[in-house]
């Protein structure tokens, strides 16, 4: 499984709709999702884990919510990982003098 971050944007006019049909999906839902409306950004995130991006939406979002629903898959890199990446790139890990 996969950790994705679901962005769920939706109308101003839908927003409370939006939300209501969040919370409602079942257990869990309340504490998962995070919103961005009281500032005027009309997104709700949650962070899941999945098999693949469709099914982060398909299990996470209500179906009317769907068509603008993006599920970005994470990776959390170490400085390990970096160096190595830099010298595939066939750069070195600079630090400032």
């Amino acid at each position: 499984m996969a950790r994705f971050l679901v962005v769920v944007p939706h109308d101003p006019e839908r927003c409370l709709e939006a939300i209501d049909a969040t919370l409602n999906q079942g257990p869990g839902f309340q504490e998962a999702y995070e919103w961005g409306c009281r500032v005027g950004n009309h997104t709700g995130y949650v962070f899941v884990r999945a098999g693949g991006a469709q099914e982060a939406i398909e299990d996470y979002v209500p179906p009317f919510l769907r068509p603008t629903a993006v599920a970005n898959r994470l990776t959390q890199f170490s400085v390990r990982d970096l160096h190595e990446m830099l010298r595939e790139a066939g750069k070195t890990a600079g630090r400032p003098t």
